[in-house]
């Protein structure tokens, strides 16, 4: 014969079951937000780079003596820009007067609240 108190077992085992399914679910809801969250800045912080590389071949295209004429690159001062949710900036400046142009590339967007940068740079010889 079965008591009536053992039933009472099954209802809490259910109920047990059912808390500990919601505890792990939560976590696991929690763990997969983190993680669209964490590729989504993967995804900006590429974009930036390819982005920073794309003016640099820009400029490395022509010859650096133009740039310089056309204002796309200053030494010793900076050329502003944006593209999309982006920000861009071009800082030059010469480590040897007339044949060696050092060249930064900054990218910066905003980002749940703050501004984050990729950098970009190098050193040209010029002709």
């Amino acid at each position: 014969m079965n008591d009536y108190n053992e039933k009472g077992f099954v209802l809490l085992d259910v109920i047990l079951a059912l808390f500990l399914f919601t505890v792990g679910f939560a976590a696991l809801y929690g763990l997969s937000e983190k993680a669209l969250s964490e590729a989504d800045q993967a995804l900006r912080l590429t974009e930036a780079a390819n982005h920073a590389q794309n003016i640099m071949e820009t400029l490395g295209a022509e010859s650096w003596r133009d740039n310089i004429r056309r204002g796309s690159c200053i030494p010793g001062g900076e050329v502003e820009g944006s593209e999309g949710f982006f920000r861009w900036r071009v800082y030059s400046d010469w480590d040897i007067p007339d044949e060696l142009l050092r060249v930064k590339v900054e990218v910066s967007w905003l980002e749940q609240g703050s501004v984050q940068r990729y950098t970009l740079e190098s050193l040209y010889a010029l002709q």
